[in-house]
C-alpha cells in the first residue's frame, strides 16, 4: 500500500474549516456543507446529479472543463453529502492528475469502485470527514456531551464517518493505540452501540483533553490515557470479580445446604438439589473466562 501525503488535504480542510466556522457563533452548530457545495459550483464548470452504474457515487472529469458528477440515487443526506467533499478534494487537489489519468477511479474484480489500493482516492475520504467534522469541532460536541444522533443532525456526518474521526482524533489528541481508539470510537458510533457506555466515553474523553492541556510530560499523558481507556474498554472487568465472588459465595452456600440437608437414606432431597443447582469450582470458573 502506497504512503499517502496528507499534508495538502489537511492544509486545504483547514482553510474551509475556518472560513465555515467564522459563519456560526458556536462550534457545536458547525455545518460545512452549504459551504462545500458552493465551492463544487464555483470551481467547476458542471455539477450535477446523475444516474452513476452501481457502485459509483460521485466522479470528478477533467478535459476541456471541470465536471463533477454526483450518483442520483444517493438517498441519505450524509452519505451524499461526504461523497460531494470527496469530489472537492478531488477539484482542489487532483485536477492535473485527472486530466491525464481519468480512470482515478480504481475498480474492483466486481467493476465497482474501490479505494483502498489509491492513495488519492483515501486522500479525498480523509479531506472529506476532516472538513465535515474537523478536529476543534468534534471536541466541542464530545465536550458537550452531544449524541451521536445530534451529530448526524447538525454536522451531516454518517455514523461511519464520526467513528472514522473519533478514531483518528483519539490517536493523535489523547495519544492512544489505532487499536483502542477505534474499540472506543465503535462504542460510542456504531449503530448497535449500548447508549449506556456513552456517559463513560465522555467522562474518558473529558479527563483525556484535560491531561492533554495540563503540564504533565508526553509519557505520563500517555499513560494516564492507557489506564483510562483500558477501564472504558473493559468496563466489565470489575463487575467480573464481582460476579466471580458471588458464585463462590453461591457455591459455598449450595454444598453447606447439601451437607446439611443431605442423608445417606434420602435420596429424594440430595436429587432435587443436583437437578436444580450445579455449582462451579473455582478452578472451572478461571479456566472458563481464560477461555472466552
Amino acid at each position: 500500500m502506497q504512503k499517502i501525503d496528507y499534508g495538502i488535504a489537511n492544509k486545504y480542510a483547514h482553510q474551509l474549516e475556518a472560513y465555515v466556522t467564522s459563519h456560526f457563533n458556536n462550534a457545536i452548530e458547525y455545518d460545512a456543507t452549504p459551504f462545500v457545495l458552493a465551492e463544487i459550483q464555483k470551481l467547476t464548470d458542471d455539477f450535477f446529479a446523475y444516474p452513476l452504474r452501481d457502485g459509483l457515487l460521485g466522479t470528478t472529469l477533467v478535459d476541456s472543463a471541470v465536471t463533477v458528477t454526483i450518483s442520483d440515487k444517493i438517498a441519505y443526506g450524509p452519505r451524499r453529502y461526504f461523497t460531494c467533499a470527496h469530489e472537492l478534494c478531488h477539484v482542489l487537489i487532483d485536477k492535473e492528475y485527472i486530466r491525464t489519468h481519468p480512470g482515478i477511479d480504481v475498480e474492483d474484480e466486481n467493476g465497482l469502485p474501490s479505494s483502498k489500493d489509491n492513495p488519492k482516492e483515501r486522500r479525498a475520504n480523509h479531506f472529506a470527514a476532516l472538513v465535515l467534522l474537523p478536529d476543534e469541532i468534534l471536541n466541542a460536541v464530545m465536550m458537550e456531551r452531544k449524541s451521536k444522533f445530534y451529530i448526524r443532525h447538525h454536522q451531516k456526518v454518517s455514523f461511519e464517518t464520526l467513528k472514522y474521526r473519533i478514531s483518528d482524533f483519539i490517536q493523535l489528541r489523547f495519544l492512544l493505540p489505532r487499536s483502542m481508539a477505534l474499540k472506543i470510537a465503535a462504542a460510542f458510533a456504531d449503530k448497535e452501540a449500548d447508549p449506556s457506555q456513552q456517559k463513560g466515553i465522555y467522562g474518558f474523553w473529558r479527563a483525556a483533553e484535560d491531561r492533554n492541556i495540563s503540564l504533565l510530560t508526553r509519557d505520563r499523558i500517555i499513560k494516564k490515557n492507557n489506564d483510562l481507556a483500558h477501564g472504558l474498554i473493559n468496563p466489565m472487568i470489575f463487575e467480573d470479580r464481582k460476579r466471580k465472588k458471588r458464585v463462590r459465595e453461591q457455591n459455598k452456600l449450595a454444598m453447606k445446604v447439601l451437607d446439611d440437608l443431605y442423608q445417606p437414606d434420602d435420596k429424594t432431597g440430595f436429587y432435587m438439589l443436583a437437578d436444580n443447582f450445579t455449582p462451579y469450582l473455582d478452578e472451572e470458573l478461571d479456566q472458563r473466562d481464560s477461555a472466552k
